[in-house]
């Protein structure tokens, strides 16, 4: 786990964890499990925002990006890359 996904995945545990849900790691199906629903969606990516100083156009929200911690991490270090 790396500095993006430690974060991220401890935020999505205590998500998780506030509903009795299941463990979290970095390759948890998170919509296919159903862990996040449209208002843990809209916190999460506020979070993510927030976090790492990104931002992250409605264009680009789709189920993709959310399939799993590591894919939001992997597109979190993406955008941190690119020049704001």
């Amino acid at each position: 786990m790396n500095d993006i996904e430690r974060p991220i995945i401890e935020y999505i545990s205590a998500m998780v964890a506030e509903t009795g849900g299941a463990p979290v790691d970095r390759e948890t199906p998170l919509l296919e499990a159903g862990l996040l629903d449209s208002v843990s969606l809209v916190k999460l990516v506020y979070f993510l925002e927030e976090r790492f100083k990104i931002s992250i156009p409605d264009t680009e929200i789709r189920a993709e990006l959310f399939e799993s911690p590591a894919n939001i991490a992997a597109y979190v270090s993406q955008r941190a890359a690119q020049p704001a």
